[in-house]
């Protein structure tokens, strides 16, 4: 495979040569000279042809078309169609990039594609419309402009490929993959997050709490954990689709019924009542589902036990879809620790070791169910907090860095050391590449390290 797909570019780069060889320089200079305002209709059309698609609504928003997707489709087009005068090693290379990013997201490449007929299109309109070109001239400018905008696509098919085969085979795995290290531990800690919440929400209403404090069962505890990641582990979509609709049944039992300001008792019992069943229901699809979880090892850090980055594209992009779809946030942080290099110096690799392990419990012990910790590499770790914004982040990661600084880490009975974390965090702001994301909690990471550690900084646009 790793000799195939060179071939395939240099095939690609030596026809697409060949196609601007034995083009005039007429047909050259027409698609060249396009004004920028052409190239922003053609663009603007584009965009609004996919958005029409609700299936491109999930990579594509009208912030993201007016920031930041507008600009680079212009100087795409610009390149491709002007191709005769760029560098067309350069010009594939950032074909394969683009075809690179779009398996990142998860793009599916028949959009790309109608897409590109789009364009083709909205460019013989365009050139239709020039009275002062002839006919044949058109039709030159059509059949360039076509077979150079399919050449671009190809080569960004040729790279979008293998990486999104292995998303696939990623995403597949992370679907039969527990991220516990015990199946029966957290089968135990959701049933009990579950019957903790309705223990709770029956207090309140015997209390009569107000109405808008009450906490729905979407948005508690099990609530966050199942919407983001119970329901994605499971491998019986029948009985995931039962626990959902117990769940909306329920939640809407209590946005109705139990929104009166004072029921008749005898009906407050029969609600509960029917509450009670719906619970107890979905406690008992939540532990038939647990028995037959797979469960793997593999993708887990041996030392951490925590996921590895293998997991991050397959999650990045779920979240990023929740996200979009909800208008929820989340937040992702990068850490380091500080002076690692320096506790394997001076008191061996064993307890270097020994401080990742400490460091990954302390960061799953100050997460929710539903967020995501994986060990990055080395030393660095990866937090993603999800329905949590960029200030609810930095309260959490402070409160995190705080009780890690006064944490001892021992050597021996007479020797302890403290260490400390720095951090970059980020807050999802809507664009569907999630690698610009961590490159930005990255950014700030390099920022923290650099200007004294032991401190988290924020990325704000």
């Amino acid at each position: 495979m790793k000799n195939i797909q060179p071939l395939n570019y240099d095939i690609i780069k030596n026809e697409w040569q060949l196609l601007i060889d034995n083009t005039n320089n007429a047909t050259h200079q027409i698609l060249i000279s396009l004004s920028d305002e052409e190239i922003k209709q053609l663009v603007n059309a584009y965009y609004q042809y996919m958005l029409l698609d609700e299936q491109a609504k999930l990579f594509l928003n009208t912030a993201q078309v007016e920031e930041r997707l507008s600009l680079s489709m212009g100087k795409w087009l610009r390149k491709v169609l002007g191709s005769s005068r760029e560098d067309l090693s350069e010009l594939i290379t950032h074909q394969r990039e683009v075809g690179q990013v779009h398996a990142r997201i998860g793009l599916p490449i028949d959009l790309v594609a109608r897409g590109a007929r789009k364009l083709k299109h909205d460019l013989f309109q365009l050139l239709l419309n020039k009275q002062h070109i002839s006919a044949e001239e058109i039709n030159d400018a059509v059949f360039f402009s076509g077979m150079a905008i399919d050449a671009a696509i190809e080569v960004m098919t040729i790279a979008y490929t293998p990486s999104h085969q292995k998303m696939m085979h990623d995403q597949e795995h992370f679907r039969l993959l527990t991220v516990y290290d015990d199946v029966s531990v957290e089968r135990e800690r959701q049933v009990g997050a579950l019957k903790n919440w309705e223990n709770q929400f029956i207090y309140n209403i015997a209390t009569e709490l107000p109405f808008e404090e009450r906490v729905l069962l979407g948005d508690s505890e099990f609530g966050l954990w199942f919407s983001h990641k119970g329901q994605h582990i499971f491998r019986q979509p029948e009985l995931i689709k039962k626990i959902e609709l117990l769940m909306q049944k329920i939640d809407r039992l209590i946005t109705t019924e139990f929104a009166a300001q004072t029921p008749e008792p005898l009906h407050r019992i029969q609600l509960l009542r029917l509450l009670r069943q719906d619970v107890e229901q979905l406690s008992m699809i939540l532990s038939s589902i647990f028995e037959d979880l797979v469960k793997s090892e593999n993708g887990k850090d041996p030392m951490t036990k925590l996921l590895t980055r293998r997991f991050i594209p397959t999650i990045m992009r779920r979240e990023i879809a929740l996200s979009v779809s909800s208008g929820k946030p989340f937040t992702v942080a990068l850490l380091d620790v500080d002076h690692f290099k320096k506790i394997n110096d001076n008191y061996g690799h064993s307890v270097g070791d020994n401080t990742l392990k400490s460091i990954a419990v302390w960061l799953h012990e100050h997460t929710r169910s539903s967020d995501y910790v994986f060990r990055y590499g080395g030393e660095e770790f990866m937090m993603l907090l999800v329905e949590t914004n960029l200030s609810q982040g930095e309260i959490l990661m402070e409160r995190l860095r705080n009780f890690i600084s006064s944490q001892l880490i021992e050597v021996d009975v007479n020797t302890s050391f403290q260490v400390t974390i720095s951090a970059g965090l980020v807050e999802f702001d809507n664009h569907p590449d999630y690698q610009r994301l961590i490159n930005k909690a990255d950014k700030m990471l390099y920022e923290a390290k650099h200007n004294g550690r032991n401190r988290v900084v924020s990325y704000f646009i």
